[in-house]
């Protein structure tokens, strides 16, 4: 590895971990929803339920734009008890909190498995949470394009359509891969959500430590959780506990630890990347991307 390769990687890896410190805690602030749990199990059933989709390349196309959600008949129930395992949520948790989602109508409970249905995903809400989604990826974009860590492509011409629905679809299959990769580093896919809700203090400008209490609020999550979480976080070195709070400096994310934690997590991100590459689903963020000015 030259030097200059070695600048990217690391100048990649710093940017990943600011756009997720971000996208992710923010996602699940926002979301709406009351727990971070509700969220997690809420990501895991629509993946389960186009899963079968995935490949359909006539499927991808008739349904890439925000105005064309799939209809219910395509969606594959999903079991409860499944969706819990592959999470590493305890079953009867996971049964509780989608019969309270099924009954707020964001999920329906059929005999075979639960779904959700076209009238959540075409809902204002969820509508709302794509664009802020694609915005914000689009931004990521053209950081990682000015620091060198993507090449250009073939942007996209004017008249067409974004791939929105397409495209979340790809990032939720890898958010949740993403969990699933750095579960074994950080414990459980709570404490990955709430590493990444301390991180996003630290990074701020007054790096305020994150207490427990202010956490659990963010994320609905319990409060001994949460603490029990965060302590664990700090045993394994991805963090400190600084009086009431949790914070991680930029001398500790320059130990084994956090370089692994960090270098693990730009390849996953990098790997969606890769996968909108190879489905031409770039060429709007570099339309974007040339359109404020940037390098072809």
């Amino acid at each position: 590895m030259t030097a200059s390769t070695a600048t990217v990687d690391r100048t990649c890896e710093g940017l990943c971990l600011a756009f997720s410190a971000k996208l992710i805690p923010n996602g699940f602030r926002q979301l709406g929803h009351r727990s971070a749990i509700d969220t997690l199990l809420m990501l895991a059933i629509a993946q389960a339920n186009l899963a079968p989709m995935e490949r359909d390349a006539e499927f991808q196309k008739a349904y890439a734009g925000l105005e064309a959600s799939p209809p219910d008949e395509l969606r594959r129930p999903a079991r409860v008890r499944s969706i819990a395992v592959s999470l590493g949520v305890p079953q009867e948790t996971a049964r509780r909190r989608v019969v309270s989602l099924v009954e707020a109508g964001v999920l329906v409970m059929r005999d075979d498995g639960v779904i959700m249905p076209q009238t959540f995903t075409n809902s204002p809400h969820a509508l709302a949470m794509a664009l802020e989604t694609w915005s914000a990826f689009t931004g990521f974009y053209a950081n990682l394009r000015r620091a060198g860590a993507l090449a250009p492509v073939e942007p996209a011409a004017p008249d067409q359509r974004p791939p929105m629905r397409q495209m979340m679809r790809l990032w939720t299959n890898h958010f949740l891969r993403l969990i699933e990769a750095l579960m074994p580093m950080v414990g459980d896919p709570f404490a990955v959500v709430m590493l990444f809700a301390i991180l996003d203090g630290s990074l701020a400008a007054d790096g305020k430590p994150a207490t427990a209490s202010a956490i659990a609020r963010a994320l609905g999550l319990p409060f001994e959780s949460v603490r029990r979480n965060a302590l664990r976080i700090a045993d394994n070195g991805l963090c400190q506990k600084v009086g009431r709070g949790y914070l991680i400096p930029p001398a500790l994310m320059e130990e084994a630890r956090w370089r692994a934690f960090s270098e693990r997590h730009a390849q996953i991100l990098m790997r969606f990347f890769a996968a909108m590459r190879e489905q031409q689903l770039l060429g709007w963020w570099e339309a974007q991307h040339l359109a404020e000015g940037g390098r072809p």
